[in-house]
């Protein structure tokens, strides 16, 4: 399960380095931030179960993105 989350988490990081390019900032709506949440879910169930440094990364990793994408969301006022 860790394996999965950790997978979806690196989906996310390159999901938001598309929606990083100017004009972009939709992007993260709809492919972003539901593939950071997703993944964080994943790999806090998959920390719950058993303390797997992958989920421990893929949950970091998550968080991350999730974060840098809703600052990215802030600065272009939701759509930029």
């Amino acid at each position: 399960m860790s394996i999965i989350g950790f997978i979806i988490s690196l989906i996310a990081a390159v999901f938001l380095m598309v929606g990083l390019i100017p004009l972009m900032g939709w992007f993260n709506w709809f492919t972003t931030l539901p593939a950071a949440i997703l993944g964080a879910i994943i790999n806090g169930v998959a920390m719950a179960r058993s303390k797997s440094n992958l989920a421990l990364a893929g949950l970091i990793i998550s968080l991350a993105v999730f974060f840098i994408s809703l600052v990215r969301l802030a600065i272009g006022g939701g759509i930029f």
